[in-house]
């Protein structure tokens, strides 16, 4: 019986701690962008925020946002862009 209880108690710790990294799907005022060849959050950041947005600021919001605890980025890599640092014309 405590075999079991053992057992049962480590798949519940591993399905939460795999569950706390999904993030969110996109909402209709997001926009999903795939990070090409040469890409970086910093470029990906300056190239879609608001203008006279602090790039540093955008870089955090992306990361925050994707769930990201690093800036290393794969080709084909999905990144949600927030709301809060696009333009009001993005969407368009």
């Amino acid at each position: 019986m405590l075999a079991f209880l053992l057992l049962f108690s480590g798949f519940t710790l591993v399905r939460v701690f795999a569950s706390s990294g999904e993030s969110v799907p996109a909402q209709a005022q997001e926009i999903v962008v795939s990070v090409d060849s040469g890409d970086s959050i910093w470029s990906i950041a300056n190239n879609n925020k608001k203008e006279g947005m602090d790039t540093r600021k955008a870089v955090h919001a992306i990361e925050k946002r994707n769930g990201l605890t690093d800036s290393r980025l794969e080709v084909g890599q999905q990144l949600i862009l927030p709301s809060s640092i696009l333009p009001d014309n993005a969407l368009e």
